[in-house]
């Protein structure tokens, strides 16, 4: 069974982000069109995450885990695997913490990511399928010593990124209900 990360560790990472972070506005959300089927007096509101750094919620995470490494540990560098937007969040959290990323993205992964994850300064390695560029990030850490930053299943990543359903949960008190995405992409 799965740890779940606890309401009092996600505050406790919300603290340690501090500056590191955004705290994105919750927005509510008019359409007609979405009134029309869910009704008039539904409120909806969204977290806007494209304001956070790097543009999603990603940072959360990976500066969570980058928050939890020693000095040997940073001094080795991190890695992680993404098509995109991890692999700019884990580029982004390395710099902030002046270490170094190595990121494998598929070799048909979006060119302005990539371009966005080397402007941060990651290393790219590419891989063909998912099985392939989880099998070369295994490598990578084990031969360079790199902690891997998972994308979505790493306790300190769920424990960051739940850092934006705690700002949503003040922002807006009174929710009858919340739908998130789940899922690494």
């Amino acid at each position: 069974m799965r740890d779940y990360p606890t309401l009092k560790q996600i505050q406790a990472v919300k603290e340690k982000l501090g500056s590191l972070i955004v705290e994105t506005p919750a927005h509510p959300w008019r359409d007609p069109r979405l009134s029309d089927r869910i009704g008039h007096n539904t409120e909806v509101f969204v977290k806007l995450e494209l304001l956070q750094v790097t543009g999603t919620f990603k940072p959360r995470g990976a500066l969570n885990v980058m928050l939890n490494l020693d000095k040997n540990q940073l001094r080795r560098g991190v890695t992680a695997v993404s098509a995109g937007n991890h692999a700019i969040a884990t580029a982004y959290a390395s710099k902030a913490f002046g270490t170094t990323a190595k990121v494998v993205m598929p070799q048909n992964a979006n060119p302005l990511r990539i371009r966005m994850a080397r402007d941060l300064g990651a290393e790219i390695d590419f891989a063909d399928s998912p099985h392939n560029a989880f099998t070369r990030v295994q490598q990578i850490e084990q031969e360079e010593g790199r902690t891997f930053i998972h994308p979505f299943e790493g306790p300190l990543t769920l424990q960051g990124t739940g850092t934006a359903g705690l700002e949503f949960s003040k922002q807006v008190p009174k929710l009858d209900a919340m739908v998130l995405p789940i899922g690494g992409g």
